[in-house]
């Protein structure tokens, strides 16, 4: 450093430091887009998530599954809320891997959580941009305007619905998530009690299962377990079950056993009749039960084990 600025850099170096620092958040220093809420973060277009529909109803797509825990009235809920419509018009897509977000596995309680939240952003910005459309249609600012049940409605007595704005708002964008959702106070749907939407077909039959699924050529299984681990299958009445209605074969290898038939209670029965009909060799392969377990594993040898070792302090 020149001495005619007056200070060496001796002089500099003695005095003091001098320490410049700068921090970026860690997803824009990367370039990657800022986190988005729920599984929104991971399927970012709004049409994604829903659909206005021309006849009058609105369509939420959703990557989880009802398995009875009544998301699909939860999310329900969560959209009309946001949209300010009645709930008898929204329509919920579940988990088709052609139609809806991919949101993992259904479990651990995270519907509500991870796909609730995502649909709460994401009608809420839907919303936004149907009013926009409203506005410019009305020739008033979206400010003045009010929603009931799909139904924009202008203060000078205007008036538009969802449904004849569905050409013109465009939800095929990605989502921002800077929307605010209504506060818990302006809720109309959620935190009430409502009607399950799964409990209907459920009750009376209709709801289609895993078990329903019947596929051309398809025959039903059924497994004869063994009477213990280990046990060794010495015989059984091959020939009796094979003449069983529907039977369409026996399968033996080693010791497992099992069969397969036209329908599943024909599968069924040949099952109870092979079990009978099964001689096994079992060995001593579990330990008694009851009082004896207990006394059984404490005479059982087991060997040393160190489970910590902790050296002395130094003096």
């Amino acid at each position: 450093m020149s001495g005619r600025r007056g200070l060496s850099r001796r002089a500099f170096i003695g005095a003091g430091a001098l320490i410049v620092g700068f921090a970026l958040a860690p997803r824009v220093g990367l370039g990657q887009p800022a986190r988005l809420p729920g599984s929104l973060d991971g399927n970012r277009r709004l049409d994604a998530w829903l659909r206005i529909d021309p006849n009058g109803t609105v369509t939420i797509f959703t990557g989880k599954i009802e398995l009875g825990q009544g998301i699909g009235t939860a999310l329900s809920q969560i959209a009309a809320d946001e949209l300010d419509v009645d709930l008898a018009r929204i329509e919920v897509v579940y988990g088709d891997t052609a139609r809806t977000p991919n949101e993992g596995q259904t479990a651990g309680s995270l519907s509500v959580e991870q796909s609730g939240t995502a649909l709460r952003f994401a009608c809420a910005e839907a919303r936004e941009i149907l009013l926009s459309a409203a506005a410019a249609k009305l020739g008033v600012p979206a400010a003045d305007l009010s929603v009931s049940d799909g139904t924009v409605a202008a203060a000078g007595g205007g008036r538009i619905t969802y449904w004849d704005l569905a050409g013109d708002a465009d939800l095929a964008r990605a989502a921002t998530a800077t929307v605010k959702p209504k506060p818990a106070a302006a809720h109309r749907w959620v935190g009430t009690s409502v009607r399950r939407r799964d409990i209907p077909k459920k009750f009376t039959g209709g709801a289609a299962y895993v078990q329903d699924v019947r596929l051309p050529g398809m025959v039903f299984g059924r497994v004869v377990r063994p009477p213990s681990p280990g046990a060794e299958l010495l015989s059984v009445d091959e020939a009796r079950v094979r003449s069983l209605p529907g039977v369409v074969a026996v399968v033996r290898d080693g010791s497992f056993l099992a069969v397969a038939a036209a329908r599943e209670e024909q599968a069924i029965r040949a099952r109870e009749a092979l079990k009978q009909s099964a001689k096994w060799k079992e060995t001593a392969s579990l330990p008694p039960s009851g009082d004896a377990l207990y006394r059984d594993l404490m005479a059982r040898s087991a060997p040393a084990e160190t489970v910590t070792d902790k050296a002395a302090p130094a003096a």
